[in-house]
């Protein structure tokens, strides 16, 4: 029912999250799309009392500028929860032939989930974005990219300020490196290298992982799975592993439903943190989706609810 990060293309040249619904024009060279997110979510606590919230999450303005082999595209986006504005990604595109080069700040290709509601199958992310000390996948970071893409095969490496933070210090750089695979039609595999150095004044010298994730998509069905090696992983320098199993099946052109399981363990934790989600959702119209999300946390023993509102444009 919505994009996830399976085009190939968009994500080889570093365009991040792709929204759901057609690009409004607003010049020869220059358009824009964005959305709406609203939900009400809560917390059945193990023990507790449950709470019930209700919020309006998002409002996101990306716009783009094309000109040639010239592109450039910013992202403005503006927090419900907290009220402010941030200028979420911007950077600019050469392109020539297979080949392209990006500079400026722009999200990480890791990880199968995407980063923006218009790009999740559900409302929660998996314990692979939100497990122990923050998202396993990289997050906006500046730099510069460069990328060769075809329909079958694809190649990217980027060099960045911080691939996990918002560092601006070049002398302790991070990196990612990309192959990525589209054999038949439906199918994609991607394999991620991220590695991160810190400043010698800590403990915690450098921190690394390799991401996999392949994908099958055809009909109504969906099928993902996901694995991440964790190498010196946070101030602990632990070494761990997290996983990720979706299926999603389009029950007609307006309803579909969506299963998921995920965890994340570290060397020196007894146990794992897992989740599973089911989440049905459907279509009002081409471009406005309701959701709702029962998430049962397995080894807290809490449950989480939600429902949402997703209006792109």
């Amino acid at each position: 029912m919505k994009n996830l990060k399976t085009l190939p293309m968009a994500l080889m040249l570093g365009l991040g999250a792709v929204a759901s619904h057609g690009e409004i024009k607003l010049t020869d060279s220059l358009s824009m799309a964005g959305f709406l997110d609203m939900s009400a979510n809560g917390v059945s606590p193990d023990s507790g009392d449950a709470t019930l919230n209700g919020s309006f999450d998002q409002f996101e303005l990306d716009f783009f500028y094309k000109y040639g082999a010239i592109s450039a595209r910013a992202d403005i986006n503006s927090l419900g929860s907290t009220g402010g504005v941030v200028f979420e990604q911007g950077f600019v595109t050469a392109t020539s032939g297979p080949l392209s080069l990006s500079v400026g700040k722009f999200l990480s290709v890791s990880g199968f989930e995407a980063a923006e509601p218009t790009g999740l199958y559900q409302y929660s992310v998996s314990k692979l974005l939100s497990g122990y000390a923050g998202p396993t996948y990289g997050g906006y970071q500046n730099g510069l990219n460069l990328a060769y893409a075809t329909p079958k095969f694809a190649l990217y490496g980027s060099v960045v300020s911080s691939v996990w933070g918002t560092d601006t210090d070049l002398l302790t750089p991070g990196f990612e490196a990309q192959v990525a695979l589209m054999p038949v039609e439906g199918v994609t595999a991607k394999v991620t290298f991220l590695h991160e150095i810190y400043d010698d004044a800590t403990d915690h010298d450098s921190q690394s992982e390799v991401n996999t994730w392949g994908s099958y998509a055809m009909g109504p069905l969906t099928v993902a799975a996901e694995y991440s090696l964790l190498i010196n992983w946070g101030l602990a320098n632990q070494s761990g592993n997290g996983w990720l199993a979706m299926a999603n099946y389009k029950l007609t052109d307006k309803v579909a439903a969506t299963v998921r399981y995920s965890g994340i363990k570290l060397e020196k934790e007894d146990d794992p943190d897992t989740e599973v989600t089911f989440s049905p959702s459907y279509a009002i119209v081409g471009n406005w989706l309701a959701l709702a999300e029962v998430r049962y946390d397995i080894d807290k023993k809490n449950t989480y609810y939600a429902v949402e509102n997703t209006f792109s444009f």
